[in-house]
């Protein structure tokens, strides 16, 4: 008799359990890596001033100061307060979980600002330091009422029971990361997956001879990035589909999904890279393969687990091999783009975290379809 995969779906359980959110979490140790690169960046030219690290909390309080840089600190640290009091809810709770968040945040903000002492484009500030505590007490005081309501057994996670079966935790928190990894510009919208960036430039040697036998015409690109889009969003997609219960609206989910990773892209990419029109993504190519990936993924809701698994894979190692082995287009130079970022840094982060996910998602997918067969 077949073993059924953990994530085929099951009836929802008549009550949802208090429990912790692994996407609270998940989203807490990403901001935590972003406030760490914002403030490390760029990691070179360490030097030591002669002076010990936390000797900036013994000085004076600067005769001048700017309230826009104080809002900008106090801005960057409320989500990091917000996200550990959900993060660690139920484990703490009110008062304790606000006491907490500020401490861990104001300890981490205390340990990078020592840090700072030794780089020579920083500088290690008590103000600065005041400021990101502050705005992560601030933040924690406003996310720990909504707790009870957003995790435990609020209305989050009775949506989530409904909609989601009970193991649906690692792809659902890939699905979130998958549309933060889309603020860097691409060659191809969604096109994440650029191995060269982890492996090194041998991996480009492929599309380099194929563009010296075949150089692609502006339609075969256009097609290409239809291609790479529409099989990206049917990827994503199936990694969701697969874990979420029968429940008829389901269909709406890619176009959801879709929708939230457009909304962040449009909204981070030009402060990521200065001077970049906001809806420079909204290609020929890119809008028709994204309609067409969504219809797509919307008709194959209604497949059974198996069969969205195998899309899924299919569809994901699709779109690594367009964005791999098709021919680079030598007017898109993602280097020189981001060689100006300086808002947050974010280029660097992102662009990491977008080469490491297809292949994440990929292997969940197959382990979990190795599961089912066996």
């Amino acid at each position: 008799m077949p073993v059924r995969a953990p994530s085929d779906r099951a009836p929802p359980p008549r009550q949802a359990s208090w429990q912790p959110a692994p996407i609270a979490r998940l989203a807490l140790g990403i901001m935590a890596l972003l406030v760490v690169y914002a403030s490390l960046y760029p990691f070179t030219g360490w030097t030591d001033v002669g002076l010990p690290a936390f000797a900036y909390l013994r000085a004076p309080w600067p005769r001048y100061w700017l309230g826009s840089e104080i809002a900008a600190n106090v801005a960057a640290y409320a989500p990091l307060g917000a996200l550990f009091v959900w993060a660690v809810y139920p484990g703490l709770r009110g008062t304790a979980a606000v006491l907490a968040a500020t401490l861990a945040c104001g300890a981490l903000s205390a340990m990078l600002e020592a840090l700072q002492t030794f780089l020579p484009d920083r500088i290690a500030s008590n103000v600065d330091l005041a400021a990101n505590a502050c705005g992560a007490l601030l933040g924690s005081l406003l996310a720990a009422p909504a707790a009870p309501r957003l995790i435990g057994a609020g209305a989050s996670a009775r949506w989530r029971a409904r909609w989601f079966t009970a193991d649906a935790g690692p792809a659902l928190m890939l699905a979130m990361l998958w549309t933060l990894v889309q603020v860097p510009r691409q060659p191809m919208l969604f096109g994440t997956g650029e191995l060269g960036r982890l492996l090194g430039d041998w991996v480009s040697v492929p599309s380099g001879l194929l563009g010296e036998f075949w150089p692609p015409s502006p339609a075969h690109r256009v097609w290409a990035e239809s291609a790479c889009t529409a099989v990206a969003v049917i990827g994503v997609s199936m990694l969701l589909l697969h874990v979420a219960r029968p429940v008829r609206a389901r269909g709406v989910l890619p176009f959801a999904l879709v929708a939230i990773a457009l909304a962040i892209k449009t909204l981070l990419q030009p402060l990521a890279v200065p001077g970049l029109p906001a809806g420079v993504w909204a290609t020929g190519g890119a809008l028709l393969g994204g309609a067409a990936g969504m219809l797509l993924a919307a008709a194959f809701a209604y497949l059974p687990p198996p069969a969205q698994r195998v899309l899924g894979i299919v569809a994901l190692a699709l779109q690594l091999a367009i964005v791999n082995l098709f021919p680079p287009d030598q007017y898109f130079d993602s280097d020189s783009l981001f060689a100006g970022v300086r808002w947050l840094r974010l280029e660097s982060l992102t662009l990491g975290l977008s080469v490491i996910w297809p292949l994440a998602a990929l292997l969940l997918l197959l382990v979990r379809h190795r599961a089912a067969r066996s």
